[in-house]
């Protein structure tokens, strides 16, 4: 299984000089007892985790209340605050193909109008992932 994604133009978010900001963001969907939700996915090879908003852990069924297992990040926020995440394994789809019981962490933390971060664990270590920025597109192959 192989993917080639394009990056996606988002309008520009601070006065650098451009109109546009090309990103790694790549269309998954996020399955849970049947219910299924479609989301934008920075691939972001920093990340140490996949983190999702915790809005769509109640799309999917997922009541947060009930996790105990809980992870602490950073590097989200503009006020440098810790953030917490609520982890647990849910399917995540890419394309056509699902990869059951990936490890996610859902956070309130993240913003509810941006995408969800796609990190090491629970994808990286499934995927050799490839960036070409000169031609603004990335690649995805099954390990």
């Amino acid at each position: 299984m192989k993917y080639v994604f394009p990056y996606q133009k988002i309008p520009k978010y601070r006065n650098i000089g451009q109109k546009w900001r090309e990103k790694p963001l790549m269309p998954i969907t996020l399955r849970h007892n049947g219910q299924t939700v479609s989301y934008l996915a920075l691939v972001d090879s920093g990340a140490d985790f996949n983190i999702f908003h915790a809005d769509l852990a109640e799309i999917l069924g997922i009541d947060l209340s009930l996790i105990k297992s809980k992870v602490p990040f950073g590097g989200i926020k503009q006020d440098k605050t810790q953030c917490v995440g609520y982890l647990t394994c849910i399917d995540l789809g890419i394309g056509q193909d699902f990869f059951d019981n990936t490890l996610v962490a859902f956070s309130s933390d993240i913003s509810d109008k941006g995408y969800g971060v796609i990190g090491q664990f629970g994808f990286f270590n499934y995927f050799k992932v490839s960036f070409d920025r000169s031609v603004y597109t990335f690649e995805i192959e099954k390990k």
